[in-house]
């Protein structure tokens, strides 16, 4: 009997267990989906389940109701003390309701609690914003722009905070996070507050090659050439014009050779080993002889300095290039007018021969353009074809008419 009486207890037991299992199971499917009706009587029929109440609260607080969405927020966390996101959504309610004391309190434990997690970073940044918690805004502002995460936001938020001081701004970035600030200024055209970040940048460290190819693109971009110029000849270089026998690898930024080739064919250039005039490299443009092209894709921007004579000299040669316009250098300024000089055509097939170009820079000029071109032919045998090569630019300043007199 007593038998009989245990195994009854312990089926009613497991039946009783059974339907709260099936009940609960219900309850948390209904949560998992966020299939929520919003009645007064489902939210008291999901009261231990902290995601839940934090949906509640979320709806109340879309409403403007603080009062309900605080006791909503307190319900959940009070069920789950490391639900982060409840604490965050009653810290935001407090603050909204005019109690900053209390949320600067759920502020500091979930900091305290999370601080190497990204996934409640940004809320938490927002809040100390608000807050005026600085300690807290600029360890997480740094985190995101360490991690690469919501860098532009990170640092738009850091500008409002600041009031788009600069100098503000760089004191309370980690010096290791500033590259991406520069290249945030950058984006903006921001160039005084770039060349500020630069200078922070410098002052302990010495950038990589890719970032001072950026730099000083995004200079010349601006016309800012005297900037550049003081970027690129960091060293003890005092060489006007870069790889000029192109015995490096060509960057084509900045204030090296540009050039591009053509997606059709109709003309190739490329660093080459032989022939060369001098060194171990020339460049050598290679024309196919499919169109009467207008050539205008190598060139390098010089800085100069305004109101000096220069003489630049280079060397070329050619095998059978065609038609009566050939290719030539000309020189123009390129951050103001003023400037313009031409030297004479290639044609056809020639040994290494020496070119030489004088001009004077106007006033005002920190910068020209080097330039190969050539012009459309209005001939009937107009198509361009054959191969040029170049060597040895040199770019040499002359003296004045008053040091030849004396």
């Amino acid at each position: 009997m007593v038998i009989l009486v245990k195994k009854t207890l312990i089926t009613i037991f497991l039946v009783v267990l059974a339907g709260w299992l099936l009940f609960h199971s219900r309850l948390e499917r209904q949560i998992h989906f966020k299939d929520y009706r919003f009645t007064a009587q489902e939210a008291n029929r999901l009261r231990y389940f902290p995601e839940a109440q934090y949906a509640y609260g979320s709806r109340a607080l879309y409403r403007n109701d603080t009062d309900a969405a605080a006791d909503f927020f307190r319900q959940s966390v009070s069920h789950d003390i490391l639900f982060m996101d409840g604490w965050l959504k009653l810290a935001e309610v407090e603050a909204a309701k005019g109690n900053p004391e209390k949320a600067s309190t759920i502020l500091s434990f979930t900091d305290s609690m999370t601080a190497g997690v990204f996934r409640w970073k940004w809320s938490q940044t927002l809040l100390a914003h608000e807050l005026g918690m600085d300690d807290i805004f600029l360890r997480n502002v740094n985190y995101l722009l360490a991690h690469r995460k919501l860098v532009d936001d990170a640092l738009q938020l850091l500008e409002i905070h600041f009031k788009r001081d600069p100098f503000e701004t760089l004191h309370a970035i980690d010096h290791q996070n500033l590259a991406p600030y520069l290249k945030w200024l950058m984006r903006w055209d921001r160039v005084d507050d770039s060349i500020a970040a630069w200078q922070k940048i410098t002052e302990t460290d010495t950038p990589d090659a890719q970032m001072v190819l950026q730099f000083v693109n995004f200079l010349i971009n601006k016309k800012r050439v005297k900037e550049a110029q003081a970027v690129w000849h960091s060293g003890d270089d005092e060489r006007l014009m870069t790889n000029g026998g192109f015995e490096e690898e060509i960057t084509r930024q900045a204030f090296d050779w540009r050039y591009g080739n053509d997606r059709d064919g109709r003309w190739k250039i490329e660093r080459v080993q032989t022939p060369t005039y001098g060194g171990s490299y020339a460049l050598e443009v290679a024309f196919a002889g499919h169109e009467n092209i207008s050539f205008h894709h190598l060139y390098q921007i010089v800085p100069v300095e305004p109101m000096l004579s220069y003489m630049l000299t280079y060397w070329w040669r050619s095998d059978n290039i065609t038609t009566d316009q050939g290719p030539f250098f000309d020189i123009y300024s390129y951050d103001i007018k003023g400037l313009y000089v031409k030297g004479p055509m290639i044609k056809g097939t020639n040994p290494w021969h020496s070119e030489v170009i004088e001009f004077t820079t106007p006033r005002d000029c920190h910068a020209i353009v080097l330039r190969l071109r050539r012009l459309e032919s209005h001939r009937f045998d107009s198509k361009m074809a054959g191969i040029l090569w170049l060597d040895d630019f040199q770019l040499e300043n002359l003296p004045s008419q008053m040091q030849k007199i004396h």
